[in-house]
């Protein structure tokens, strides 16, 4: 651990002005006022009947950084389900890929996200975020998205921090009952579907998809494919240990269902107060819907501009979901307080999509066409443990210590992904047959994935408050620490279609083909022995460990002058240490040298500063600027060269061993205006400077193969904007209309990225050197269209708005909820094409709530009212598209 020097504190013009005004603070301790420094419960004043808009804004108001605040009354009138979809509610923030929070246009990397103030791990090998459809909104108390950055927070700061706060133990004797059912008008037409496991409707596959152990052997032997003495029976064993029955068959899916029970009660003893709260929840659903996609943009196969390949068809997926929480706390008096949180989390996706598949340099319309048939099966799941205590000692001036520690896992199986091309074989337009396709050099692929993420963390916080004439002050220091670790494995190889005889290919299904006596029979070969049957298409690097460590320190005061301005600011330092080894192909073997693995590690430490200046103008209104310096590092997966596939894009993506961290500067300014009945109104303004960004750019496939990404530091970008706020209710048009309220926000914003492409000067940036290492290229000059372009992922404008409406009997309650994002680039464009951009949704759902008592409520809920589809469109052409339904749903809740 490197030691505190002045020289590395004096780094920055922001360090030495937060460390003057620390310094320059009188502190003339006078007698300290009692106070059990009890965070209280806030209400709002003007809160809306059942819960409104306004709930949690006292809250935002007291907060000495730029935050914004979703409490659970806010996410129930939403109907949101989960904290991914509540969260694009917020000003600024953007949903992807119905997973990822983009906050202020910039991607999910320059994001942390927190449980309960604590590191989480991720259980997607694709993001270093965790996936945040992971959490129903049923165990959320409230999330906090922090825009500007504290010194109590991880400097891994970009566009923002997300807290996710789950319930803690009820004030009452709680028992809760929900129960519910959904229909989406996209079920309406047929899916394609397969049998799979006895247990699918838990969400676990009970075997069934998994690695056989017959493959695990062999791959610890001499190969799938065996040496000169493999006999035939042997690779039929193997063929035969593998699951072939999937059809896919027609489906005609159900409803969706879920249903959630909670359970908890206080009670009061000599000793103290104890409490519990558990809580379980469980959602099945399914979703038919039409898909297209393609790859390769060029000319090949048609005058102008057109993709290569493109597939067109039908996705048929089921989702499976249950959560389960136990809390339990113990207060000793209010002054002191352990609560001990446990969270598991488990998510099920299976898909089957059946597509028609064009391929520019093998279709033949009205004589070869072609149907392409994948399926992806994949658990994600986290498991995490919390102990946190907070403790206030009045008798020694009001000293206040927190402290907590957790350890969470997070796991991902992926098992038994196939993916199957078929050949539809016409005579004079007529349909003859079906086979798998006629080209030697085509596999049937089988997949096999699994990640083990594990995150420990600790700290504390302490902090004494000082009183004097006119002026409060508050000293607050603290630590933070954790280790995270990631194992991940990924296995490949195809069933040849040149090693099956040419009449056994014949057929439209998967187990019809590869049913029993076809595997066993003799003649199922082209070879006697079997050989050139299996094709093991695993690569070094696919599988890989990885971990880091982060020491981090602070030191924040918070100063209250006449009670008009604040001063808060502080310093952060933080010790980050990273280092991913992959292994070669079914071993245990490093893939690199220990050169290699030493130059692919990151071991950096740096102080972050951060000031924040509050100006409060009366009991409404308030003035905030925030300056602060902080960092983005580069993930586990960025600094590795295998691939990996997007899951949206679905193009392959790796990483650049040369991969530097990004470092940003941000400036926030935002006047806030709390009215005394509720509404409010907010403007800011950011801007935020970043040095080596880092970005994303297409690297072409070869021979029709899927697109590639590379991950590289571009040279310099920056973002500016300007976010409105606002809740108002119509009482000042008329009193009597007060319980009809509207509310909304509006982000404007602009960004630039230059990636430093220049071979004038005869030196190469960053970028152009991790390009060149990619492509093994001299000249990378005109491989990117634009040097100069807008950030990945960037929205130059998102609104929401939000029309709501209680009754004076309080029985009703409705909403009608927008949301809508301007164009963002997902694939920058290459070799003088476009960029790709995801088009515009609009999101427009109606929420009705019926209470009929106090005990019981009925919620109805109607989605994607306007029935948009999702696109992402390059040169006037559909990268990616689908078509999303109207979904129908209605729950019943009781509360005993």
């Amino acid at each position: 651990m490197n030691s505190f020097t002045p020289s590395k504190l004096g780094r920055s013009k922001l360090n030495y002005a937060v460390v003057a005004a620390l310094l320059g603070l009188s502190i003339n301790s006078a007698q300290a006022q009692e106070s059990d420094q009890e965070i209280e419960e806030v209400v709002a004043v003007g809160q809306r009947l059942k819960g409104s808009a306004g709930a949690v804004l006292q809250e935002r108001q007291n907060q000495a950084f730029v935050a914004d605040i979703m409490g659970a009354d806010q996410i129930s009138r939403t109907g949101d389900g989960d904290a991914a979809a509540a969260l694009r509610r917020v000003t600024g923030l953007t949903l992807v890929d119905g997973k990822f929070i983009y906050v202020r246009g910039l991607g999910e990397r320059y994001s942390s996200t927190q449980l309960n103030g604590m590191y989480v791990p991720s259980p997607d090998p694709t993001r270093s975020v965790v996936p945040l459809d992971l959490f129903p909104s049923d165990i959320i108390e409230s999330l906090s998205v922090q825009k500007s950055f504290s010194p109590d927070m991880p400097a891994h700061f970009g566009g923002g921090n997300v807290n996710i706060r789950t319930k803690s133990i009820p004030s009452d004797f709680l028992f809760k009952v929900d129960v519910g059912a959904s229909y989406d008008t996209s079920n309406s037409e047929t899916g394609y579907f397969y049998e799979g496991g006895d247990d699918d409707w838990m969400g676990r596959d009970d075997g069934t998809r998994a690695l056989p152990q017959e493959f695990i052997d062999a791959f610890a032997a001499d190969g799938i494919e065996g040496n000169l003495d493999t006999t035939l029976e042997q690779r039929q064993a193997l063929m035969s240990s593998l699951d072939w029955n999937i059809g896919p068959t027609e489906k005609d899916v159900p409803l969706g269902m879920d249903f959630s029970v909670a359970l908890g009660d206080r009670f009061e003893s000599d000793l103290g107060t104890f409490g519990v709260l558990a809580a379980v929840s469980y959602e099945n659903e399914w979703e038919v819907s039409q898909e297209q996609n393609g790859t390769n943009l060029g000319s090949l196969g048609c005058e102008d501009k057109c993709f290569a390949q493109y597939y067109d068809g039908t996705s048929t997926e089921q989702s499976v979901r249950w959560s389960g929480t136990l809390n339990l706390g113990y207060e000793f008096n209010s002054n002191h307080k352990v609560e001990l949180t446990n969270i598991a989390l488990h998510d099920m996706r299976d898909r089957v999509r059946d597509r028609n598949f064009y391929d520019a340099n093998e279709s033949e319309e009205g004589t070869r066409e072609l149907r392409r048939v994948d399926v992806v099966y994949e658990e994600r799941e986290m498991f995490s443990s919390q102990l946190k205590g907070t403790h206030n000692f009045i008798e020694y001036n009001n000293l206040f210590v927190d402290w907590y520690a957790g350890t969470s896992r997070a796991n991902r199986d992926a098992p038994g992904m196939v993916d199957a091309i078929f050949q539809k074989n016409y005579s004079d337009g007529v349909f003859e047959s079906e086979q798998l396709q006629d080209v030697s050099a085509t596999n049937l692929s089988r997949e096999f994935q699994t990640l083990h993420d594990k995150v420990d963390t600790w700290g504390w916080n302490m902090g004494m408050p000082f009183y004097g004439d006119g002026y409060e002050l508050e000293l607050k220091a603290g630590g933070d620490f954790s280790e995270k670790s990631r194992d991940a494995a990924n296995t490949r190889f195809g069933i040849t279609h040149r090693g099956i005889a040419d009449e056994y290919s014949y057929g439209s299904r998967l187990d019809e083909i590869f049913a029993d006596d076809n595997i066993n029979n003799d003649d199922f070969y082209t070879s006697a022995t079997g050989s050139g049957i299996f094709d093991d298409r695993t690569a070094d690097g696919d599988s890989y460990t990885a971990a880091n460590k982060l020491d981090a320190y602070y030191f924040m005061a918070d100063y209250f002058l006449d009670n008009t301005w604040r001063f808060t600011g502080g310093i952060r330092w933080e010790d980050f240490a990273q280092v991913s080894v992959p292994f070669k192909a079914h071993s245990n073997e490093f893939d690199a040298t220990t050169d290699e693995i030493t130059e692919v590690a990151i071991k950096d430490d740096d102080f972050f500063p951060s000031l924040a200046v509050t100006y409060i103008m009366d009991e409404e209104m308030q003035f905030r600027l925030n300056l602060s310096e902080t960092t983005i590092r580069p993930d586990m997966r960025d600094v590795s060269s295998s691939y990996y596939v997007d899951p949206l894009t679905e193009f392959l993506v790796r990483g650049s061993p040369s991969l530097q961290s990004s470092k940003l500067k941000n400036i926030d300014f935002r006047f806030e205006w709390y009215m005394q009945s509720g509404n409010n109104f907010s403007v800011a303004l950011f801007h935020k400077d970043i040095e080596n960004p880092i970005e994303m750019v297409e690297l072409a496939g070869v021979g029709g193969a899927a697109p590639q990404l590379l991950t590289a530091n571009a040279e310099s970008g920056e973002l500016t904007g300007i976010e409105f706020d606002f809740l108002s209710d119509f009482s000042f048009i008329d009193s009597s209309l007060a319980n009809i309220f509207v509310s909304g926000n509006l982000t404007l914003s602009d960004s630039s990225v230059n990636l430093g492409i220049d071979d004038s000067d005869g030196v190469d940036s960053l970028f152009e050197q991790q390009l060149k290492d990619a492509l093994e290229a001299d000249s990378v000059s005109n491989i990117v269209t634009n040097n100069e372009r807008r950030l990945v992922g960037h929205s130059e404008w998102v609104t929401n708005l939000q029309m709501g409406y209680d009754s004076d009997d309080g029985f009703h309650s409705t909403s009608l909820v927008y949301n809508v994002f301007g164009p963002r680039i997902i694939v920058p464009g290459t070799r003088g094409n476009e960029d790709a951009e995801e088009q515009s949704f609009h999101s427009l759902d109606l929420v009705y709530s019926y209470f009929p008592n106090f005990s019981s409520k009925v919620k109805f809920k109607v989605e994607n009212i306007l029935g948009q589809e999702k696109e992402i469109e390059q040169e006037g052409l559909s990268l990616w598209k689908k078509e999303e339904g109207t979904k129908f749903s209605i729950a019943y809740s009781y509360e005993f």
